[in-house]
């Protein structure tokens, strides 16, 4: 009896070690769905070592660093992913930890060598306008949001930044007119109420 006990312990034991196998990247996207960015970045660290210079997996480790918050970590890794094959998830990503660390300037000039090729991006353009605004360069922000209104007029949200912007760079007949835009299609937004008292 004690010899059954023991074999049934050994067959259960076998099939949990089997069970244990190398975690794939789906189950690293299991993880982050769950959110549980730790157990999907180790994952995906552990399929990394196997293959050290897979691009989409630094990527995909930066983007877990950035999850979780850190940026230094996630920077680098954006950047290696991004000399080993160019892309624009790895340079939008490299944007994106620039803002995170303040880091105003590295983010403006990195937004700028984005949109030399993707010049309508809006994500891109709005990224590069807020970096520019951190900046205090209302003039430069409100140019963004130009483009961006260009591109997409009737994006009020980015018209009301346009507003404040050309306002704060006290171009205030532009800022009027595109206030005028915004009080007759948003009228409720909180640039349009915002600018109320200005432009009476």
């Amino acid at each position: 009896m004690k010899q059954f006990i023991l074999s049934c312990l050994l067959i259960l034991v076998a099939g949990f070690l089997l069970g244990q196998g190398k975690a794939s990247i789906t189950d690293s996207y299991n993880a982050e769905t769950a959110r549980n960015y730790t157990r999907a970045l180790q994952i995906m660290e552990d399929l990394n070592t196997s293959d050290p210079n897979d691009e989409f997996y630094i990527l995909r480790i930066a983007w877990l660093q950035y999850l979780l918050g850190r940026y230094n970590d996630s920077l680098k890794n954006y950047q290696k992913s991004n000399n080993i094959f160019p892309s624009l998830d790895a340079q939008t990503g490299i944007l994106n930890c620039q803002l995170a660390l303040g880091l105003w300037n590295d983010a403006h000039n990195q937004a700028e060598q984005i949109l030399k090729k993707f010049s309508q991006n809006i994500v891109v353009l709005s990224k590069a306008a807020y970096a520019t605004y951190m900046l205090q360069n209302y003039r430069a922000t409100a140019d963004y949001y130009q483009r961006i209104i260009n591109i997409s007029p009737w994006d009020m949200e980015a018209r009301g930044y346009l507003v404040n912007n050309l306002y704060l760079a006290k171009d205030i007949e532009n800022a009027r007119k595109h206030y005028q835009i915004l009080k007759k299609y948003a009228p409720d937004s909180a640039m349009a109420k915002e600018y109320s008292n200005i432009f009476k």
